[in-house]
């Protein structure tokens, strides 16, 4: 668990107390390990509840647990050199926008990562081995995510349904059944055809699993399996890249849980798709 991420990354979900504390311990990072609870909220101008609140918010059993996951990260980070780029200008070179592009897909790949609840990410692998049927959701560039999904799925004989018009991903939620699984895809979470579609599986009694940034929202909320993607600096001109490579790097981590687990058929399912698509390349 990386608190600092979290920190970060959750702030569009705490209350104005708790953004007063995280303020003070983004700033003194360094010095909070020392501190009791009490001393914490006289130095923030909190309060004890407000912390522990802050505490479980961001994932931590309480204050104790918050403070050693805290001392890893300082720790982490302080041993890590991070090279800070600039946003992108149309004044850049070519080698200059590839430069900040490699280095912003680096950061949200890797954040990600720190992200991923790995009991989560275990509990979708099994729901997808076990499922009767599974469904894909999500629109616009979620739904690219979720056509590369289904390709990566079906090599290793794992069929998933997904549909890139929105209205025919709500007429097959309609009948879904409690053997099935719905996956919905929405970098917000507040993509309004995905939502209805899994609320919609859920009401079926299908199990439902999100992906979306991290984060309190609409989607996740009703989802029965919550997985988190590294939402990133709000960048606009490279926002919309990294949010595909952060759902990517999601499914990629599904995708290849799925095929360990027998990896000798799924080795040979995958040998096979290779296979068939041999004689379709140029050799010269």
């Amino acid at each position: 668990m990386n608190v600092i991420l979290r920190i970060k990354e959750g702030k569009q979900d705490l209350t104005q107390s708790e953004m007063k504390l995280s303020k003070y311990i983004l700033e003194n990072l360094n010095d909070i390990s020392e501190l009791s609870v009490q001393s914490l909220a006289e130095k923030s101008d909190t309060s004890p509840a407000t912390i522990i609140r802050f505490c479980k918010k961001i994932g931590c059993n309480g204050f104790q647990d918050f403070k050693i996951n805290l001392v890893k990260d300082v720790s982490q980070k302080n041993n890590i050199s991070t090279r800070v780029y600039e946003d992108i200008t149309t004044k850049d070179t070519i080698k200059e926008v590839m430069e900040k592009l490699s280095y912003e897909n680096i950061k949200i790949i890797e954040d990600t990562i720190k992200l991923l609840d790995e009991n989560e990410i275990e509990k979708t692998i099994d729901c997808i081995e076990k499922s009767d049927k599974i469904f894909l959701y999500g629109v616009g560039a979620s739904g690219l995510v979720a056509k590369d999904f289904q390709y990566k799925l079906a090599r290793i004989k794992k069929t998933a349904n997904f549909y890139l018009d929105s209205h025919t991903q709500l007429a097959l939620s309609a009948n879904m059944g409690k053997d099935d699984v719905a996956i919905g895809i929405s970098y917000s979470g507040r993509t309004l055809e995905t939502y209805k579609a899994i609320e919609k599986a859920k009401e079926r009694g299908a199990t439902t699993i999100s992906i979306t940034k991290y984060g309190k929202n609409p989607l996740s909320d009703i989802a029965d399996i919550k997985i988190y993607v590294a939402a990133g600096e709000q960048n606009i001109r490279v926002g919309a890249i990294t949010s595909r490579i952060a759902q990517l790097t999601a499914i990629d981590v599904i995708f290849v849980g799925i095929a360990k687990k027998d990896f000798e058929k799924t080795s040979e399912y995958i040998k096979n798709t290779r296979k068939i698509v041999e004689d379709f390349k140029i050799n010269k």
